[in-house]
């Protein structure tokens, strides 16, 4: 879980970045590998609620990614607004799973 809260960190700093300096192509080009998933990125042993919002985050990643792709960058504010809203759900997710008390 510490990776993936990790990884979720980079992919905010890398949109902020990008909203910062949304016409510098090294920019785009780092915030296109931070929305790269990797399979070992899901968390296939986390409860529901935390394979909900890193599927909504990978979700709103693809999004993004197409959307620089396509050089669209009238949508690309919107989209990592977005994709930052999810990303700020599941880290907060992250960080509070152990807050929960236990079941039973």
């Amino acid at each position: 879980m510490s990776r993936l809260h990790r990884k979720a960190e980079t992919l905010d700093a890398a949109c902020l970045r990008a909203l910062g300096h949304p016409h510098d192509h090294a920019v785009r080009q780092e915030l296109l590998s931070a929305l790269e998933w990797d399979r070992s990125d899901d968390p296939d042993h986390a409860r529901p609620t935390i394979r909900s919002l890193f599927k909504d985050v990978r979700d709103h990643s693809a999004i993004l990614s197409r959307h620089i792709q396509w050089d669209a960058g009238h949508l690309m504010s919107d989209s990592i607004a977005t994709l930052r809203k999810s990303v700020g759900s599941l880290s907060h997710m992250l960080a509070t799973r152990h807050d929960e008390p236990p079941k039973g």
